[in-house]
């Protein structure tokens, strides 16, 4: 009886992390998402600063929260994100609008694949 007690506190546990971890992910790449949809706006309408401003706002989320990333996902998942962040830094920088726009869609792309991949779905598992 013991060893079935202690069974299913530890799949308790582990659904419950599974879970936390889940919801986590979920809440995090929407606020990414948001800002860099902000970072978009800015971009598309050439606020240029409004747009350096929203981006750093969005290094600092990324920053902030990388680290339990880390724990949590691939890190060549978060790597491509530092890079893409970087790239789209110096494209706004520089001012190219075309460059801005695709970096910002690349990266909304890589932060929504992330949240896809970690979803439980039958794709997911096989």
């Amino acid at each position: 009886m013991r060893t079935l007690t202690t069974i299913i506190i530890i799949i308790v546990f582990l659904l419950g992390g599974s879970l936390a971890s889940h919801w986590y992910i979920g809440t995090m790449t929407q606020s990414l998402e948001a800002q860099l949809e902000t970072v978009e706006q800015s971009v598309s309408t050439q606020k240029w600063e409004g747009a350096q401003r929203e981006l750093k706002t969005a290094q600092q989320l990324w920053d902030k929260n990388k680290t339990w990333w880390t724990v949590l996902l691939d890190h060549q998942e978060i790597d491509n994100i530092d890079l893409s962040m970087k790239r789209l830094e110096k494209y706004i920088t520089t001012q190219e609008i075309p460059l801005s726009l695709g970096e910002t869609a690349a990266l909304k792309l890589l932060v929504d694949h992330i949240y896809e991949t970690e979803e439980f779905t039958l794709r997911n598992i096989f």
